[in-house]
């Protein structure tokens, strides 16, 4: 892999302020540019980085190899989410109805089972 050559990638996204993808921006709005920038390229190698190296196909050097399993090691290993220490608690009530037919056989009805057939 060539380190002398640069990859420029800007990313413009304007979300409605309250949508989901509006309060995710503003979090990360909320950190300065350096720590906003770690924690994207997190993010992103996170969900793609293996792709990206799997698309380039068979390694050329093995210190590709390296730099692949550090970056992995960085993203998922241990210690890596210990940057960011944020929890979020909900309570969810959920409420289940059934209607129709009911799957409860009566006790009637064990002697003619293959009735119904």
């Amino acid at each position: 892999m060539d380190h002398k050559e640069s990859v420029d990638f800007f990313f413009r996204y304007r979300p409605a302020a309250n949508s989901p993808d509006g309060v995710l921006l503003r979090y990360l709005l909320s950190f300065n540019s350096t720590q906003r920038k770690q924690m994207i390229l997190k993010a992103l190698r996170a969900f793609y980085l293996v792709a990206a190296y799997g698309d380039l196909g068979e390694f050329q050097e093995f210190s590709d190899v390296q730099e692949l399993v550090a970056l992995l090691k960085q993203t998922y290993g241990e210690g890596a989410f210990a940057s960011l220490d944020h929890s979020l608690s909900l309570t969810v009530n959920i409420g289940v109805c059934y209607s129709g037919v009911s799957t409860l056989a009566d006790e009637d009805d064990d002697d003619n089972d293959d009735d119904w057939l």
